[in-house]
């Protein structure tokens, strides 16, 4: 009879240590007696409290549980789930430093894969910290001990969704709106059959795609229709793969971005932009 693997008991005491370096996902770099430990919420310089989270035969992982010393480079997060939610993981870091972490990574890669070295680096475009994200998948759970439908991204860390109420990142259009859709889709009949909801936007347009596991009634589609009337979103659905995307409300509508004068560039909700 073969073997059975057993999964290694964590140790339930928390390990203080000083962290070294960042990983290019900005995780600390820790070392433990000759281990090295990546951990979860760390910024480089700082001394943090820390419980294991999983051991690996060459590596192990943990989450911080408390800043002792805290790095130069870390400002409070905006966002209320933060911490939580796996959308964001550098929240924490002060912006231009997850800029030059970025740029160290990338210079790290191109040296080590490509051989290559750059002579120079042209200053990194910047663009606003918050509301700037147009395009995103959604994941929709009907989850019955908590009596809501939660509507968002996953827990770091685990295959089930957060808790959420808004996503700071999202473009104002969408962000605050969460728990908003979450409580229209607990009303309608399918509430427990609509998987995901696919975001894409230009400068004027908010385009829901409702990928919805079973045919809608017509009572559900018109509750639907009448949210993206109320708040002025593009209602879309999805009964399978990407070429069942329909529009439901309005009847032939058309996402648009102009990059120049003079140039207009159509695309689809579900397009890669």
């Amino acid at each position: 009879m073969g073997r059975r693997n057993r999964r290694q008991k964590l140790p339930q005491d928390p390990v203080e240590t000083s962290i070294e370096s960042l990983s290019h996902d900005g995780r600390g770099i820790a070392r433990i007696e000759g281990k090295t430990v990546f951990v979860d919420g760390a910024l480089a310089g700082e001394k943090v409290k820390f419980l294991y989270t999983k051991k690996h035969k060459t590596y192990d992982e943990a989450r911080t549980i408390e800043v002792l010393t805290a790095s130069e480079d870390r400002v409070e997060a905006k966002c209320q789930h933060f911490g939580v939610c796996g959308g964001c993981s550098l929240m924490h870091m002060e912006p231009d430093a997850q800029l030059r972490l970025k740029q160290n990574t990338l210079n790290e890669h191109l040296t080590h894969f490509g051989n290559l070295q750059p002579q120079s680096w042209l200053e990194p475009l910047k663009g606003p910290l918050f509301g700037y994200r147009r395009k995103a998948r959604l994941g929709v759970k009907h989850v019955p001990k908590k009596e809501r439908v939660l509507v968002g991204f996953r827990e770091k860390g685990t295959p089930y969704l957060a808790v959420l109420e808004r996503c700071e990142v999202l473009d104002e259009r969408v962000g605050p709106r969460l728990a908003e859709l979450g409580e229209m889709i607990g009303g309608l009949d399918a509430h427990n059959r609509i998987a995901q909801i696919e975001v894409a936007m230009d400068d004027e347009h908010v385009a829901l795609i409702f990928r919805n596991l079973d045919p809608l009634s017509q009572q559900d589609q018109d509750a639907l229709i009448a949210y993206g009337q109320e708040h002025h979103l593009w209602i879309y659905l999805q009964s399978g793969g990407p070429d069942t995307v329909t529009p439901l409300w309005p009847e032939n509508p058309q996402l648009s971005y102009a990059p120049e004068a003079g140039l207009t560039l159509e695309f689809e909700p579900n397009d890669f932009t």
